[in-house]
């Protein structure tokens, strides 16, 4: 799975590293990038030409199991102090294409056993 710290240790596009010299590339964007190529390229996942970043999916274990992978920060909004009254394209963690695409799938699934994994907790 997705994780912040295949960039570095809580990763966010906010992240400053101007004054870290652990590294020579201060750019977030930059290591966002190369964190990103480096898991496609070790990491078996079916490549979808119309979203090529994509890492969640569903795998189907035979007709009694589906895991559902999730991607929990790649469609997160900025980080903030987590007291939001109401859901916000700011506050959300699965973005609305991937939480529409879990409750679909979800839905849709025949399998007796349904798990989702996700690198956070969640509640749904």
């Amino acid at each position: 799975q997705w994780d912040d710290h295949e960039v570095l240790n809580n990763w966010s596009d906010s992240k400053d590293l101007s004054a870290d010299n652990r590294y020579t590339e201060k750019s977030i964007h930059v290591l966002a990038a190369r964190a990103a190529r480096a898991f496609h390229e070790m990491t078996t996942i079916r490549y979808e030409p119309s979203e090529p970043g994509r890492v969640y999916r569903k795998i189907a274990y035979g007709p009694l199991l589906d895991v559902f992978f999730l991607d929990m920060r790649s469609y997160r909004g900025p980080n903030g102090p987590d007291m939001q009254d109401e859901m916000t394209p700011q506050s959300r963690m699965l973005g609305e294409q991937q939480a529409k695409w879990l409750k679909r799938e979800l839905a849709n699934s025949k399998a007796t056993w349904k798990v989702i994994a996700a690198d956070m907790p969640i509640g749904l």
